[in-house]
Order: structure tokens, then sequence, then C-alpha cells
């Protein structure tokens, strides 16, 4: 009989240790280049499903075209930054339109100051 507090020693009769850690997707494991390669496809999924295919008026072209030359940035960016200015537009917060990067300084406690001897 084995003792129920012994996690060390292999039952005799009830078969073979599990290996360690995750257990393979098929029937074996992957070799790195099998992983790579399905790292690199499930990546490839999850780009597609966040970029965005949009056709520009001539008009709506000028504007990018003067917003990437203002900041000095990518058209990604550009159209990033013009995207947050409009929500926050939108949603009242016209106070920070330009300042995306920047957090607000945190409030200064006041100390006292003791007189010395």
């Amino acid at each position: 009989m084995r003792d129920p507090c012994d996690h060390y020693t292999i039952d005799l009769i009830g078969g073979v240790r599990a290996k360690p850690g995750r257990k393979p997707l098929g029937e074996r494991a992957m070799t790195p280049a099998e992983r790579k390669r399905r790292s690199r496809e499930l990546r490839r999924n999850r780009l597609q499903e966040l970029s965005v295919t949009v056709e520009l008026s001539r008009d709506a072209q000028k504007a990018l075209d003067k917003m990437i030359e203002w900041w000095g940035v990518s058209k990604k960016e550009a159209i990033n930054r013009a995207m947050l200015i409009a929500c926050q537009s939108q949603t009242g917060r016209t106070a920070s339109l330009f300042e995306f990067d920047i957090e607000p300084p945190p409030a200064r406690r006041k100390t006292r100051r003791h007189k010395g001897a």
C-alpha cells in the first residue's frame, strides 16, 4: 500500500509519472521552428484584426499631410493623434488635446519648517 503523503515514489502497479511541463498541442512536442512558425501566424492574425484600410478624400489627405508636417510623425501616428483629438473634443476634454504623453505633475505636499535652536 502506498503512503498518501509520499509524492516522490512511483507506484509500481499504477503506471508512469507524468512528465513536467505543458502537454503538447499535437501527438508530439513542436520543434523550435514549428513553434516560431505558429507564433508568427498567430501574430499576423492579431495584427490583421487591428489594422484598418480607408480611402481618404483629397481634402482629408491634404489635412493629413499638414498634420504630418506639423507634428513631424508618421502617417500612422498622425492618424492616431487625429482620432484621439476627435474623440476628446466630442467628450469635452479639450484642455489636453495636444499633450498626449505628458501627465499632470503630482500635487505637492506642504511641509513645515521647524526653527532650529
